[in-house]
């Protein structure tokens, strides 16, 4: 006997929109400058951390960056912990007023009480 069983029964399968990978790139070249140049800096750290045998010159290759400017994201990790957190959870706007300049010859000064009060002064 050849007779085939057929099951049939209702579904209410949903549409699933999957975000774009423009819909995270929007969210992210909304952040300012300053911001994502501070996480980019902690990425590459923990790249040249997790594999010694990395160095600036790959990691700025990968990038399609110069060396010069590598080091200039990186040297931010110079920036005292209290900066680097403002910079990280600051309003936007005021941190999209500052200048990487600016910030660069803050994270130049060795001393963190100096770089505190240059970045009080700069801020307010």
């Amino acid at each position: 006997m050849n007779t085939e069983l057929k099951y049939e029964f209702k579904v209410d399968l949903k549409p699933v929109r999957h975000k774009s990978r423009r819909y995270y790139m929007a969210k992210i070249s909304n952040e300012p400058r300053l911001r994502q140049y501070l996480v980019l800096a902690y990425q590459i750290q923990d790249a040249l951390e997790k594999n010694t045998d990395t160095s600036l010159l790959q990691v700025a290759g990968w990038l399609n960056m110069t060396y010069t400017r590598i080091k200039q994201i990186t040297n931010l990790l110079l920036l005292c912990p209290g900066i680097q957190k403002e910079l990280l959870l600051l309003n936007t706007d005021k941190i999209r007023q500052l200048t990487e300049r600016k910030i660069r010859d803050i994270a130049k000064e060795i001393d963190w009480q100096k770089q505190l009060s240059t970045w009080n002064n700069l801020t307010h």
